[in-house]
């Protein structure tokens, strides 16, 4: 019985430490196509359960915009964990601000799927929201699905500046962002509504 308590504290203490660590994520089973905010401690887009999760955003018109890698908390091959690696096609943004975005996306094991895009970049998975009452970001591409926006930044045909942004309820934490479904183009300052707070991440592309 001794032994059985004493096995039992040391699993707590375990988890508990993971916890504190960020490896034990706060995620609930996987959430509606049509939803775009996932309750996963705070991270820009979220990874879900496996090695990694691979987004694809493409226009309405079935151009392709753009994929992104969203590797988890373990390195795989020659990608690093808890990194975004993104493959833009270029020849496609002159339909940004003219067309809406669809966001899929699907989750693997072992070796991610080949990407290939004219531009390619990579920004850091875990960064920190900041709290906003007042857009601080302006100009680029505005798209709007809920609670959740995408402003993109372009010049000299290539994405220059990616900034996602979130509203939530007052009281509550920014969680990681999975944008999923349709985004719709927007303008504008993102604002914040009543009885809820702003978050952003802004992410200027070298």
């Amino acid at each position: 019985m001794q032994m059985h308590s004493l096995i039992m504290r040391l699993a707590t203490a375990a988890f508990l430490a993971l916890a504190a660590s960020g490896c034990v994520m706060a995620e609930s089973a996987e959430q509606s196509e049509s939803e775009a905010l996932d309750s996963a401690s705070a991270a820009q887009i979220g990874v879900g359960y496996k090695a990694w999760r691979l987004y694809t955003a493409t226009f309405a018109n079935n151009k392709p915009l753009f994929q992104v890698l969203a590797i988890g908390g373990t390195s795989v091959g020659n990608y690093q964990a808890n990194t975004e690696y993104f493959s833009v096609t270029t020849a496609n943004l002159q339909y940004l601000g003219q067309s809406n975005v669809i966001f899929s996306h699907t989750d693997g094991d072992g070796t991610p799927p080949a990407q290939s895009g004219s531009q390619q970049f990579q920004v850091p998975r875990l960064p920190s929201w900041a709290s906003f009452s007042t857009d601080q970001v302006s100009g680029g591409y505005r798209y709007d699905s809920g609670a959740v926006h995408l402003r993109i930044g372009t010049a000299g045909g290539e994405i220059t500046r990616l900034t996602w942004y979130q509203t939530i309820p007052t009281g509550q934490n920014p969680a990681n962002v999975t944008p999923s479904g349709t985004f719709t183009t927007g303008s504008g300052a993102v604002t914040v509504p009543g009885g809820s707070a702003g978050y952003y991440i802004d992410s200027t592309i070298q």
